[in-house]
């Protein structure tokens, strides 16, 4: 099953404890935009629209013009 990750720059999910990035997981795009919806709340946010990367399709988010994370969506490791 596929799921998104949402990473917020300059707390990135590189230096999180697996916990943390595990509760920035979601089942659904829907989910994953309403993650940082809260997180910009009253703020005007932006979403690119999912795009192919080296790696992932990724969906770079903007909060007041400013690009502040992404979400990415990926295969769960037994999809091929």
């Amino acid at each position: 099953m596929t799921h998104y990750v949402c990473d917020l720059y300059g707390n990135t999910n590189w230096d999180l404890p697996i916990e943390e990035v595990t509760a920035r997981t979601f089942n659904t795009e829907q989910e994953a935009e309403q993650w940082f919806k809260d997180k910009c709340s009253g703020n005007s946010i932006e979403f690119s629209g999912f795009h192919d990367t080296e790696r992932y399709v990724t969906n770079w988010v903007s909060c007041n013009g400013k690009e502040v994370g992404e979400i990415t969506k990926r295969p769960s490791s037994n999809e091929f």
